[in-house]
């Protein structure tokens, strides 16, 4: 009995953390289509008018590039915002209202500057000049997304009946349970 509503309790997290990732992607591609830059910057999840600054070799192969605004004159600082190191970013040419170049993470944000993590693919070669000025926009986020989904997932597709201990739930949700079937869904069925 325990272990069905133990089912029904997984299955309604995962439709509720599907909604509102749906709902936040929404969002962020409603602000892209409805609102302008530089409103978007006021409300600090855009950085208008940056330059190439640095371009370095990462961790694993990683474009490490460094933005800064353009500079007029002295350096100047970066204006108020809500980035942090971590947040995904889409990166776009600013003379340019298309599509997006890339989509990067965040490495490192201070006053003057942001520097952003590429992945660099064998069919994707990101060629950036230092002369052009580029924008970055905050994405929807899915870390959080993946690591709520991740222990509920298991959870959901364990074999037979869930032990009634809460304790267990909260070993799987920690990745510290030394359960057969999780570490064998761990090790050879990870799902991201």
């Amino acid at each position: 009995m325990a272990s069905a509503a133990v089912e029904s309790f997984v299955t309604k997290q995962l439709d509720l953390l599907e909604l509102e990732r749906d709902a936040e992607v929404e969002e962020r591609r409603s602000w892209q289509e409805n609102i302008s830059p530089k409103e978007l910057q006021s409300r600090g999840v855009c950085l208008l008018k940056l330059q190439v600054s640095s371009q370095r070799t990462g961790l694993y192969g990683r474009l490490l590039v460094t933005f800064e605004p353009r500079r007029c004159g002295s350096a100047a600082a970066l204006p108020s915002n809500s980035f942090t190191s971590g947040d995904i970013v889409g990166l776009y040419d600013a003379a340019n209202e298309g599509s997006q170049l890339a989509t990067g993470i965040l490495t490192r944000v201070t006053p003057k500057s942001v520097t952003v993590a590429f992945d660099e693919s064998h069919d994707f070669q990101l060629s950036l000049d230092r002369e052009n000025s580029y924008r970055l926009l905050k994405l929807a986020n899915d870390v959080t997304y993946r690591r709520l989904k991740k222990p509920a997932d298991i959870l959901q597709h364990l074999p037979g009946h869930l032990p009634e201990r809460s304790s267990f739930i909260c070993a799987v949700a920690e990745r510290t349970c030394h359960h057969p079937w999780t570490s064998w869904h761990w090790e050879n069925h990870d799902c991201g």
